[in-house]
């Protein structure tokens, strides 16, 4: 996709140019790092200490009036938001 198109789809005003411009600065510094020696550095699978929680998949029923109640606007018994896509676009 293109920088513009991009930009629109997520409502942000941005010139091609500058946005070229930080991408390729970024596209830099990566590269400064693929430069670093990383031989004597241990490997490391999770740099956090936490561990992994697991818990059963419990399936829980609700009444669809009862989800539809919690809703901000709801139309004909469906969530109802504002339009994402546009046409002509």
């Amino acid at each position: 996709m293109e920088v513009k198109k991009i930009a629109k789809l997520a409502y942000l005003i941005v010139e091609e140019k500058e946005f070229e411009k930080e991408f390729s600065a970024i596209l830099g510094y990566v590269d400064k790092l693929k430069e670093v020696d990383v031989s004597r550095a241990e490997e490391t699978a999770n740099l956090s200490c936490s561990k992994n929680v697991f818990r059963e998949d419990v399936e829980e029923r609700k009444e669809t009036k009862d989800i539809l109640s919690l809703m901000p606007e709801t139309k004909n018994n469906y969530l109802e938001v504002k339009e994402v896509f546009f046409e002509n676009e």
